[in-house]
């Protein structure tokens, strides 16, 4: 945290709406995922305060573009996704 970082903008792609605010969700932790080097899962949750017991996640997979970590929508993933 103290060393050299660069600010690399919004990973989210896609249409703006859905970008902006992170696919309608609050990100909330980054997963990596055992026995495979470099494939992490992007976590996050969508609160509802009109009606809390119907609060979701959203788990999209974090892919890396020229160096450049991004996250798409996907409607349905497994971790063969990571295999690429």
């Amino acid at each position: 945290m103290l060393g050299d970082w660069e600010e690399l903008g919004n990973p989210c792609l896609g249409p703006g709406a859905q970008i902006a605010n992170a696919f309608n969700s609050q990100s909330t932790f980054v997963l990596p995922v055992q026995g495979k080097p470099d494939a992490y899962i992007f976590m996050a949750d969508r609160w509802q305060p009109e009606n809390a017991i119907d609060g979701r996640y959203v788990w999209l997979p974090i892919e890396f573009r020229h160096g450049v970590p991004t996250i798409s929508w996907h409607d349905e993933w497994d971790l063969r996704i990571f295999d690429k």
